[in-house]
C-alpha cells in the first residue's frame, strides 16, 4: 500500500471515530462540556463532595453551645468502689473544647471526692493532665466556685476534635466505700471556648463570653 493511500485511510478512520463519538478509545464530549456525563465514565458534581454533616446540622450544634458526654463505652452506673466507667460523646461536627461540668452523688452521702479520679482522652490519645473530684466538690458537697473545669490539654494546646474523634472520659472510683450512684456530663464548646480557655492557666471559667474578663 502505498503512502498516498495510507493516509487516505487513516483520514476516513478518523472521521468515523468522530461520527461514532470514539477517539483513542474513549468517548468524545460535545464542544464545551469538560466532564463525562452521569452514563458515562466520569462522575458528575452535585456539590455535596466530601460533606460529613449537613449545614443545618452543624448550625444547630454550633447554636447548642455544649457537648453531652453520656455515651458509655465501658462500665456502668452506679460506678462500684475500685472501678471505672468510659464515657464518650456521640458523633458531632467539628469542634473546640472548653470547660467541662461533671457532677455526680456519691452513696451515703459520702465526700471521699479525692478517691474520683478524672482522665479525659481523644479516641484512645490521653490529654495532658488527670483531675480529681475534691476539685469539684468541697467536703460539705458543695460545689467550688462555678463548678467548672477546664478540658485538659493536648500536647500543651487547646484541644480540637475532628468529625471523625471522639472525646472520651474515664471516671475511676479509687476508694472503697461510697460508690457513684449517678452521672452528669456535658463539655461547653463554641463561644464558651474564649472564656475557658483562662482556665488552662489557673484562672475560673467564665459562665458566659459577653463581656467577660478572666479572674
Amino acid at each position: 500500500m502505498d503512502t498516498s493511500t495510507q493516509e487516505n485511510l487513516d483520514y476516513l478512520a478518523e472521521q468515523l471515530g468522530r461520527r461514532l463519538g470514539i477517539s483513542g478509545g474513549a468517548a468524545m464530549l460535545p464542544a464545551g462540556q469538560t466532564e463525562q456525563p452521569a452514563c458515562g465514565l466520569g462522575v458528575p458534581k452535585i456539590g455535596c463532595e466530601n460533606l460529613l454533616y449537613a449545614p443545618i446540622t452543624v448550625a444547630r450544634f454550633y447554636r447548642g453551645g455544649r457537648t453531652n458526654i453520656d455515651q458509655v463505652v465501658e462500665g456502668k452506673v452506679p460506678v462500684a468502689p475500685g472501678s471505672s466507667i468510659v464515657l464518650s460523646q456521640a458523633a458531632y461536627p467539628p469542634w473546640a473544647t472548653g470547660c467541662y461540668v461533671l457532677r455526680y452523688r456519691l452513696a451515703n452521702n459520702g465526700n471521699n471526692h479525692d478517691e474520683i479520679k478524672i482522665e479525659w482522652f481523644v479516641d484512645t490519645e490521653p490529654l495532658d493532665a488527670i483531675q480529681y473530684g475534691s476539685e469539684i466538690y468541697n467536703n460539705d458537697n458543695t460545689v467550688i466556685g462555678e463548678g467548672k473545669l477546664p478540658i485538659p490539654l493536648a500536647l500543651g494546646e487547646h484541644c480540637c476534635i475532628g468529625g471523625n474523634n471522639r472525646l472520651r472520659v474515664r471516671i475511676s472510683h479509687t476508694g472503697n466505700a461510697n460508690q457513684i450512684e449517678n452521672i452528669r456530663l456535658h463539655v461547653e464548646h463554641a463561644n464558651a471556648v474564649k472564656c475557658c480557655s483562662a482556665c488552662a492557666t489557673g484562672h475560673r471559667c467564665q459562665s458566659g463570653c459577653k463581656n467577660a474578663t478572666a479572674k
